[in-house]
């Protein structure tokens, strides 16, 4: 079978040779379905065949493979790490952080001091004097570490433009180097220049590979204030050994890995991709991929929306509801008195505590609608009413995200109104909000 002219920018008069799916020497291209297989295995015999000056510039759009260097700064045990930041003397010994005062009392993460005593996650925080005497027991302190994570984020895109913390674990950040050695200089540089930017009793660690997961992971298995590279022909056999706890998913997925003797990247790589998609659904070839060290999923900036913040700090501590929600009130009333919301509504409100003692604690609420002052006031007045208080409140925070500009309503003739123009307003931004469209005229 011959075919010419296929591909952009193929010399003229060029043709090659392929092996027919037919039987009968009859066939030609005339009867070669053509569908997407087909296409694709005809392009990429034509694109071999070629000089690499003239090979299409279709594959070029999709390459085989990630070809981005990736940087991952990482902070295990985050909450800790902070805790330790204002606190140093706690450097080294056997930390715990415990729940919320109104929470189940269970130990949320422990440090690897305590953890070499036999403390770990989900234990009850009255089993952890028992095996470890000496242990200190932490709260969480949500706004210190917000504030800690926001700093570190633009302390790193001070060197990348690209830099994007990790939704799903505290403490990760991705960082592209791409195109930087001129800024950072080559890859062993600037993982060490990335190090330097970071506070030391953080104890944060980098690595770097072609992609975000092997970069993840050699960051996870590095020791404190040390980086790790990855080659490209290495990703595979690094990965091999690393545990399936690493993975990006559910602990239910995991737990259904270790019962089918999947603890590490290399048992998951080692099956067939077809295999791992029938048993673990639409996930399992990704998982696949990321086993093999396949990660193309680029490092997305995230954007800095616009805040709006107001404080006020009590002379003497707040420990009713009531008085919070005055608060509240003069808060929203002083934040939407600026001309920088004048006829603006907001999609997300804040409300941040930090309590007597050195604790705080956090509600974040965010509008189906946009709405104002009164709208803020109401959906954060009744968070307070829900939650218990853990302590006296020393300052009280309240942050206004995303502003944007009022939209008007059309109102309906006298004679067309219906008779409930609400639920149908209602449907309709639900339907457009789903399917991108309500089909409502």
């Amino acid at each position: 079978m011959q075919v010419a002219g296929l591909a952009t920018g193929t010399p003229r008069g060029c043709t090659f040779t392929a092996r027919s799916v037919y039987t009968s020497p009859s066939d030609r291209l005339r009867g070669l379905p053509l569908h997407k297989t087909n296409i694709c295995s005809i392009l990429r015999v034509f694109a071999v065949g070629l000089a690499p000056t003239h090979r299409p510039t279709l594959f070029n759009r999709f390459p085989e493979g990630p070809t981005m260097i990736v940087a991952c700064v990482a902070i295990p045990h985050f909450a800790l790490r902070v805790a330790v930041l204002e606190r140093p003397e706690l450097d080294g010994a056997p930390l715990v952080l415990g729940a919320a005062p109104t929470a189940r009392p269970l130990v949320l993460d422990a440090s690897p001091e305590a953890a070499a005593r036999g403390i770990r996650a989900g234990i009850g925080i009255r089993e952890v004097a028992a095996l470890c005497p000496d242990a200190v027991v932490l709260s969480p302190h949500p706004v210190r570490e917000h504030q800690i994570s926001d700093e570190i984020t633009m302390a790193l895109g001070m060197l990348s433009p690209l830099v994007e913390p990790d939704g799903g674990i505290p403490g990760f950040w991705y960082v592209d180097l791409t195109g930087s050695d001129r800024l950072l200089g080559p890859p062993t540089i600037a993982a060490a220049t990335l190090l330097e930017a970071m506070p030391p009793l953080l104890r944060p660690r980098v690595g770097v590979s072609r992609g975000k997961f092997p970069a993840r992971v050699a960051a996870a298995r590095s020791q404190a204030g040390a980086f790790q590279i990855i080659e490209e022909a290495q990703t595979e056999a690094f990965l091999a050994h690393a545990p399936t706890s690493l993975l990006p998913v559910s602990p239910e997925l995991l737990r259904r890995m270790e019962r089918l003797g999947l603890r590490t990247l290399g048992d998951l790589a080692a099956l067939p991709a077809t295999a791992v998609q029938a048993r673990f659904g639409k996930d399992g070839r990704r998982l696949h991929d990321l086993a093999r060290g396949i990660d193309p999923s680029p490092v997305i900036a995230q954007p800095l929306p616009e805040v709006v913040r107001e404080s006020m700090t009590f002379s003497t501590p707040a420990t009713s509801v009531d008085r919070l929600q005055v608060a509240l009130e003069r808060l929203a009333l002083r934040a939407f008195s600026r001309p920088m919301l004048r006829d603006r509504h907001v999609r997300q409100a804040r409300l941040r505590a930090m309590l007597e003692g050195g604790g705080s604690w956090e509600q974040s609420s965010t509008l189906r609608d946009p709405g104002g002052r009164q709208r803020v006031v109401e959906v954060l007045g009744y968070r307070l009413t829900t939650i218990g208080l853990p302590g006296p409140v020393e300052r009280l925070t309240l942050e206004l995200v995303a502003p944007i500009a009022v939209g008007g309503r059309q109102e309906l003739l006298p004679g067309f109104r219906s008779r409930r123009p609400r639920e149908l307003v209602e449907a309709a931004r639900w339907l457009e909000q789903r399917y991108g469209h309500s089909g409502l005229y």
